[in-house]
């Protein structure tokens, strides 16, 4: 079951999902148990990825600290490596989510490789190209530009960046959650006849 029918089942089944002691917030009609679950769910699937993109980029800038000291070869390493933690997550993520879909059989495990890389494409291809070639840049030369401090104004480009780089990913996955392709066809249709 996905994540968004775990939380709309209690809708269904009781007609709204209570909050703390029942209660919605203030500023909308949206509980706050579900706004909860929704951004825990956001959480899990990217922490991971974020913690092993940064172990891996600094395992990756200290290795290559140790035979050079070429700024943009470090800044080649640190971004291979932090590529390298980031997707190798998602793409486990992505892949044991597809073999648990897919029925077994043979050539299971080549079909499972396929979607995982389509999914992740689907998921991830907007946000990369739009971060890489225009928000990431122009958000940090804006940072620098509004705070007139260079690290600070990285920093602060870096972290609305990565914001809008999420924000992106999530509404590409909701996407692809909500028409369907996450789920194989064969899994899809046996859903049906249950």
């Amino acid at each position: 079951m996905s994540a968004a029918a775990v939380a709309a089942a209690p809708v269904a089944a009781h007609g709204r999902v209570p909050g703390r002691a029942g209660m919605t917030s203030g500023r909308s009609s949206v509980p706050v148990a579900p706004r909860r679950r929704r951004l825990w769910f956001w959480v899990k699937r990217y922490g991971v990825a974020e913690v092993a993109c940064f172990v891996t980029m600094i395992i990756a800038s200290v290795a290559a600290a140790s035979v050079t000291s070429s700024a943009p070869l470090l800044a080649v390493a640190a971004i291979a490596g932090a590529t390298v933690g980031f997707y190798g997550v998602l793409l486990t993520v992505v892949l044991r989510e597809q073999l648990r879909l897919l029925p077994r059989a043979a050539g299971r495990r080549s079909r499972a490789v396929r979607r995982t890389l389509a999914l992740l494409s689907a998921e991830f291809g907007i946000a990369e190209v739009a971060d890489t070639f225009f928000l990431r840049p122009a958000l940090m030369i804006l940072g620098v530009h509004t705070v007139g401090d260079a690290v600070w104004g990285l920093l602060l480009g870096k972290v609305v960046a990565d914001v809008l780089f999420y924000v992106i990913s999530a509404v590409s996955f909701r996407v692809t959650e909500r028409t369907g392709i996450r789920v194989p066809k064969l899994s899809r249709t046996a859903d049906a006849t249950v």
